[in-house]
């Protein structure tokens, strides 16, 4: 019989003591329909040993012959999960015991729910996460500010990546669940459990953490893209700012006041068709964008003008810094 939930989860050289309690987080949840596939993305060293040591008939493993990516590996899995519902996982966090159950209940009772996420812990440093419930409230935080359903937390129905024809877009590195999201936000239905379910590791090593600059860049454009299309605007342009940027070429007052003008145009946009809504630029982004603009008389303005406040909120001794680059 075809399982209820097929959980996917990708390693890549994923030390042994945080791999087996990922695993170990899976086998011991309250829920037991499931099938457990493991990717291995051609770690330097296999884990065929580490993931048959468990014994579980539950578990499929997978090693690929090359290293397919964040995108390409879970692509594997999706192509050959037998469940109604896909669960993600990472191989460095840990699922609470009754995630799958609470998940599975949720998506059971909520039929038209594609995307289901939850809060979750932020750990060593036991820093709690909650994102929006809703629908509506969800696809408006992932337009106009930052991406609000944890890849990691989430179960999706197979039916909605079957009938999408959905996989992960090998353009979207590091950001691959922004982009999806933002890709499909007028085909899928979003929720989010207001339950702590995962605790998401956060220590320096993992993906996220490490690649926060380039990720920073690819989730702007990604927004600068969504929000032009949402609104009908031209959001090439300040893509190919962005681009100039990403690429290490040199950026302007110019460039800057261009992209400005892109974004308050969004915002007023949004201003009118939600007014109550938040807009935020990913600032990690925009900040490294300051430091490498060229300091000419035009930067300074704009540094200090009303419009750019309007933007983002910088204290005097950060805007000091952008015009030394520091």
């Amino acid at each position: 019989m075809k399982p209820l939930v097929s959980i996917i989860m990708p390693v890549y050289n994923t030390p042994e003591s945080e791999l087996r309690e990922a695993i170990e987080s899976i086998l011991n949840q309250t829920f037991k329909d499931f099938e457990f596939i493991i990717i291995d993305d051609c770690s330097k060293h296999s884990i065929k040993d580490i993931v048959e040591s468990y014994g579980d008939p539950r578990i499929i493993f997978i090693r690929n012959k090359e290293n397919l990516g964040v995108t390409g590996a879970p692509n594997i899995g999706i192509k050959i999960a037998r469940g109604k519902y896909i669960a993600r996982m990472d191989s460095d966090d840990i699922s609470l015991p009754e995630r799958l159950e609470k998940q599975v209940n949720f998506l059971n009772s909520n039929k038209d729910t594609d995307v289901l996420g939850c809060a979750f812990e932020k750990f060593p440093k036991k820093h709690t996460i909650h994102y929006p419930l809703h629908d509506s409230e969800i696809k408006n935080t992932l337009l106009f500010s930052h991406n609000a359903i944890c890849h990691p937390t989430t179960m999706i129905r197979k039916s909605t990546f079957d009938v999408l024809k959905i996989k992960y877009n090998k353009a979207h590195e590091v950001c691959e669940d922004y982009g999806l999201w933002l890709t499909y936000i007028n085909d899928i239905k979003f929720a989010n459990l207001d339950d702590v379910l995962l605790k998401y590791r956060w220590n320096g090593k993992n993906i996220s953490k490490r690649k926060t600059y380039i990720q920073s860049i690819n989730s702007q454009i990604l927004m600068f893209e969504a929000q032009g299309k949402h609104f009908g605007l031209d959001y090439k342009p300040a893509v190919d700012i962005v681009n100039k940027f990403k690429e290490n070429k040199i950026v302007t007052s110019k460039d800057l006041n261009a992209m400005n003008g892109y974004i308050l145009e969004v915002k007023k946009f949004l201003s009118k068709e939600y007014p109550k809504c938040a807009y935020n630029v990913n600032r990690v982004f925009y900040k490294n964008f300051l430091k490498k603009c060229v300091s000419d008389v035009v930067f300074i303005k704009t540094l200090f003008s009303e419009e750019f406040n309007d933007i983002v909120k910088l204290s005097l001794f950060e805007k000091l810094g952008m015009i030394i680059g520091i």
